[in-house]
């Protein structure tokens, strides 16, 4: 594995070489359609929620994956293992957003729109894949009920609009989360389930999920829309009123799906005793009344002033007596606290004369009692005197779930002494039957005895211990009472029948009163009772939508027509389109949607016959003129400052569209415009064009400042000759004599400009020049974004195809290992940016002039003069890789590689190259016959590679190799492309080509 660790560095060149020309293309990117045809998303490692790029942070719990052993999911252990590593082709950002669409400036969308042209015509290779995507999409037939909770989400959803899947389809549903919209991160099976809850989530933190459903063919074909969600702390989510009263209302003609029945319960009345130790610790702090009796181990504090001043504690011995110094003895054993004070007062007056005195409680004396039964923690506990029944059980942990708090029994000197039903103080706070302990006194509790459970649309929804046999309408007063939004029509009761079925037994209520209904029932143990919700729909409303002032509900009463609820032109939004307003009706008896449309402008005006007559749900939408006309608009184009179309309006001028537009810009030719029109005589359209005087028509000049028709084309010429001031300057460094910005004229020549900054100095390197153009780093990133999308698509197949090659678990970490190296490596270069290098034979100016090389220089065009460097640089696999000084009398490759130690036992010595100080590159494949082009010689030269001359700056590669075992032969193919994205970079990638 230290191979495979070490395979793919990649380190800076100081010379900042590369190694394509003007329009050049190394990569054929037509070899990468099949990649666009593959799943979107697998699923991702739980740490992609911890923080980005922890790829080797260890496994969570969080978002538990259930159900991906269904049947017909095809991945396999090694398959599973690679999958859990994968990066996802589609949910790449490149800087600078290099895969997005290229954005274009106003005239250029100008141009598309006038030729015809949509912004497609613009895009890159690269939104092939985008292509295919959109011209699948998929359904959108999933309705998906998201309920945030604390640190979780619950999920719900069922198919809508989506024909039943026969039962050999097997439809198995997929979550997909991102952290922001459309750009999945993680993605979770789930099976044939329809219900999920995530766990273990931020809260505060904003999570997009969308729900897929696929066939076994694995192909999607159903999804949901993409939901937002927003865990949040408990104490922040509300209660499930303020839940209902914050819900959007609904009628129905929504898509109204049933709410689940709630079933989950808890238990009621044990979580009293969460807090047992709380309960314990305030005992201490309780005041103690004057009928407290006092026994040993009590402690009282006496203070004196006066003729005598003195402080006592006084602790009751097992006598029950207490000891004053100077005054004698007191028994006090079986006295209150009040009469207690009243006897040593009385014996301290008998020695004492004049003063004043104090007596208060200090600690008090303990009890043992003793706990058992079904209680979490049975045994003997020493607690206060003043505590009572339920004080003992909180010291005991409470009584278990398993335990009864309806009786609860007090055993005191061997006898029955109090039954304890706790409901009384829990429904009503009724503590009498909460009796003070004594002295050996024993809490007994028994196992549970009946329950029934009371779960929906009641205040207390929970499973309750009954006592006797109540009756139904009992049980739904000890849950508080049905909620107003509880259906009482019917109430359904779920019994367990003679130990061997479970029924269903449905009441409902006489004449429409409950009571009647329910008094002569009796509840069983185990019974549920449920209370179903009302219809969730809003009934005797019409509902107004669309471009009004006051959309919303309205109430419903016979004999209402459109204008009871429009009733003036002043409830309507402006730009309303009154030809055609629309209602849309359920009618009887299958509630089936009908449209109805009629003229809203007529209504209004007082035609009876447009004043349609509401039903009871109905929903009247009014349109924006917009949504039901064209809207017209005119452009115009050129040298002005924010180019492109402006709505247009009945009497707008040429200057009204002019300053829409900003302003003409100062290079624009104002003597001359040109407006274009299109006419329309019966079924025929041809274009007329008005040349105008732009500058006139801004003074106003009516001859000029021509009314404009929709449609119209203004276009602003510009001054012949101008060019931006981005475009008028290049920058020459390094050695010539006088280096710096210089502004060019167009079609300057790059001698001109040398010639300019003073020639060359006697230091200046020539084979060594760097000329970079600004256009040329444009495509060439282009290129580079484009290569590494589509490389990491193929890294992310490599992962799942290379896992039925490796023969052998070690081949599979192996391949697991260099795979991800790869996608590191990837990663980097999306750090990179392209130099835009020009390869340029410097030579001097009178010579240049004669060359091809004697380039028309364009704005941004940087000429780099380097100083002669006089060293060869030696990288990759050799002893000692480092810069050695050149030597004219003996340059050769075999002598720089023997300096530096030679090739290392895993250096792909075949595959050595060259990169020469003007950036292009000489590898040995190219002179494997021992014949060479010189182009110094412009001629044929024999000779081996090992016996070529390096010359100053230039640098000599030896790259590494790999065993040639089975996972590795298509990684090689991929390490190529990444070298040769480092190269357009500048940068040089040592692993292999």
């Amino acid at each position: 594995m230290s191979l495979v660790k070490n395979l793919f560095g990649y380190l800076s060149l100081a010379a900042a070489l590369t190694v394509t020309s003007v329009g050049t293309n190394a990569w054929p990117l037509d070899s990468y359609d099949e990649l666009t045809n593959q799943p979107e998303l697998t699923n991702q490692p739980d740490s992609i929620f911890q923080g980005q790029g922890s790829r080797n942070a260890p496994p969570s719990d969080q978002f538990q994956q259930n159900g991906n052993n269904y049947p017909g999911n095809p991945q396999s252990p090694q398959r599973g293992a690679l999958q859990d590593n994968q990066r996802t082709y589609d949910q790449r950002k490149f800087p600078d957003d290099a895969t997005q669409e290229q954005e274009l400036t106003p005239e250029q969308k100008f141009e598309n729109e006038l030729l015809g042209r949509g912004q497609a015509d613009e895009r890159s290779p690269t939104d092939s894949s985008k292509a295919v995507t959109d011209n699948n999409k998929l359904k959108t037939g999933l309705v998906v009920k998201v309920d945030p909770g604390d640190g979780l989400v619950r999920l719900s959803w069922q198919p809508s609009g989506y024909r039943k899947p026969q039962e050999d389809e097997k439809i198995q549903y997929r979550i997909q989360i991102g952290l922001a919209p459309n750009k999945p991160l993680k993605a979770i099976d789930v099976g044939k389930d329809t219900t999920y809850t995530l766990r273990d989530l931020k809260n505060h933190q904003v999570y997009y999920i969308q729900i897929i459903g696929i066939n076994r063919e694995q192909k999607r074909i159903i999804k949901s829309e993409e939901s937002k969600i927003i865990p949040l702390p408990a104490e922040e989510l509300g209660s499930s009123l303020e839940k209902t009263f914050s819900r959007k209302n609904q009628t129905l003609q929504d898509k109204l799906t049933p709410e689940p029945f709630k079933r989950e319960l808890r238990q009621f009345g044990y979580d009293f005793f969460k807090n047992s130790a709380q309960l314990l610790e305030a005992m201490d702090n309780l005041p103690v009344g004057d009928n407290y009796v006092l026994g040993p181990g009590d402690s009282l504090n006496l203070s004196i002033w006066g003729s005598i001043n003195a402080r006592y504690t006084l602790t009751v011995d097992r006598n029950g007596e207490v000891m004053i110094p100077r005054a004698g003895v007191v028994k006090v054993w079986g006295l209150s606290y009040e009469k207690a004070k009243e006897a040593i007062e009385k014996i301290m007056s008998r020695y004492f004369k004049n003063y004043d005195m104090n007596i208060s409680l200090g600690k008090l004396r303990s009890i043992q009692v003793f706990v058992v039964g079904e209680v979490e923690l049975p045994g003997s506990y020493p607690i206060s005197t003043l505590a009572t029944v339920v004080n003992a059980l909180s010291a005991a942990g409470g009584p278990t779930k398993n335990g009864s708090l309806r009786a609860i029994k007090l055993t005191r000197n061997g006898k029955p002494a109090q039954d304890i039903d706790l409901y009384d103080m829990f429904l009503s706070g009724d503590r009498s039957k909460d009796v003070r302990m004594q002295n050996g006194d024993t809490i007994f509790v028994p196992v549970i005895g009946p329950v029934v459970a009371v779960a929906g649309e009641v205040k207390r929804p929970a499973i309750y211990e009954t006592k006797g046999t109540p009756s139904l309408a009992d049980v739904i007063q000890m849950a508080g009472g049905i909620t107003a939004s509880g259906f009482t029509g019917r109430i359904q009761v779920e019994r367990f029948s003679g130990n061997n079925s479970k029924i269903a037994l449905d009441y409902e209520s006489k004449g429409g009163h409950l009571d009647s209904a329910t008094a002569g029932i009796r509840i069983q143990d185990r019974d549920m009772v449920k209370i179903f919700p009302v219809q969730e729909a809003v009934r005797q409303v019409v509902s107004l939508t669309g471009n009004v002032v006051r959309p919303g509900e309205y109430q419903f009463r016979k004999g209402m027509h459109v204008r009871d609820v429009i009733p003036a032109f002043a409830d309507l939004l402006p730009e309303s389109y009154l030809e055609s307003a629309e209602i849309t009706r359920l009618a009887l008896p299958d509630y089936h949607k009908e449209i109805l449309n009629f003229n809203l402008r007529k209504a209004l005006e007082g035609n009876e016959a447009e004043n349609i007559a509401l039903q009871e749900q109905d929903t009247i939408k009014v349109f924006s003129r917009w949504e039901m006309q064209e809207k017209p608009s005119v452009i115009i184009n050129g040298f002005v400052v924010n180019p492109g179309r402006y709505d247009f309006h009945p009497g707008m001028t040429v200057r009204d569209l002019v300053s829409a537009s900003g302003s003409p810009k100062r290079n624009a030719l104002l003597d001359m415009a040109e407006l274009s029109r299109v006419q329309v005589a019966s079924d025929k359209a041809s274009a007329t064009r008005v040349q105008i005087d732009l500058g006139k028509a801004i003074s106003g000049d009516p001859e000029h400042n021509l009314v404009l028709k929709p449609d119209d084309v203004l276009i602003v010429r510009g001054i012949v000759g101008w060019t931006d001031s981005t475009d008028k300057f290049v920058r020459i460094k390094g050695e010539v004599q006088y280096p710096g910005v210089y502004s060019v004229a167009r079609g300057e020549k790059m001698s001109s400009v040398i010639a300019r900054a003073g020639g060359f100095t006697d230091k200046a390197y020539l084979r060594g020049a760097k000329f970079t153009r600004r256009s040329v780093q444009k495509e060439q990133q282009k290129r580079m974004d484009e290569i590494i999308l589509r490389t990491e698509k193929e890294i992310t197949q490599k992962q799942v195809a290379l896992a039925s090659v490796a023969s052998t678990k070690e081949e599979l970490e192996a391949t697991k290992g260099a795979l991800e190296g790869l996608q590191k490596d990837l990663d980097r270069m999306k750090t990179l940016k392209a130099e835009g290098r020009v390869v340029i034979r410097l030579t001097q100016i009178e010579e240049l002039k004669k060359s091809s090389y004697d380039l028309e220089l364009e704005g941004g065009d940087i000429l780099e003069v380097p100083t002669r460097s006089n060293v060869i640089n030696v990288m990759g696999q050799v002893y000692n890789p480092i810069s050695f000084v050149y030597l004219p009398e003996n340059s050769s490759v075999e002598n720089y590689l023997n300096k530096a130690g030679g090739a290392t036992n895993e250096a792909e010595v075949s595959e050595m190259f060259i990169i020469k100080a003007d950036g292009t590159v000489f590898s040995r494949q190219q002179s494997s016959f021992g014949i060479k082009w010189s182009d110094e010689a412009k001629q044929w030269t024999l000779g081996s590679f090992m016996s070529c001359y390096l010359e100053p700056g230039d640098t000599l590669v030896i790259p590494q190799k790999l065993e040639h075992t089975a996972w590795l032969r298509d990684i090689k193919d991929i390490t190529t492309i990444i070298s040769q994205i480092a190269l357009t970079a500048g940068t040089v990638f040592i692993g292999l080509r």
